[in-house]
């Protein structure tokens, strides 16, 4: 059982995450939409972003810090551990690398984003897991 509680764990961390994810990137498309065209075609999107204004930069920015946050604390609560808690930030963290080799971004996003990957991981996954009591 503990097993299959750590998976549904790291799953329901994942849908936590993701969802803030989608909203706060959702926040930043309505006060700088994209272009009606632009669709999956990725040199489109490629400009699209080099356009952003620091102020929609710093949103997802906040956005991936609260998911990664909330989805790595959920994780570690449900199991009782933090170790789902780690498995979903590296999950994130993975597909921030891929995102930043995909979209061209500016070099400090892409190092902000992988510190908070990485800080928001080991600060919620901590968090999320009952504390040890040491027992002299």
């Amino acid at each position: 059982m503990t097993i299959l509680r750590r998976i549904g764990a790291v799953i329901a961390g994942m849908i936590v995450a993701v969802l803030i994810v989608l909203a706060s990137e959702g926040i930043g498309h309505k006060i700088y939409p994209p272009p009606p065209d632009m669709g999956t075609d990725m040199a489109k999107v490629k400009a699209f972003v080099a356009t952003l204004p620091l102020s929609v930069l710093l949103i997802v920015l906040t956005g991936w810090l609260i998911a990664t946050f909330a989805g790595t604390w959920l994780a570690a609560r449900i199991a009782g551990t933090p170790i789902p808690g780690y498995v979903v930030g590296a999950l994130l963290l993975c597909g921030g690398i891929a995102n930043a080799f995909m979209i061209p971004q500016p070099v400090w996003f892409s190092i902000a984003s992988f510190v908070i990957y990485i800080g928001a991981t080991w600060v919620g996954a901590r968090a999320g897991a009952p504390a040890r009591v040491a027992y002299a």
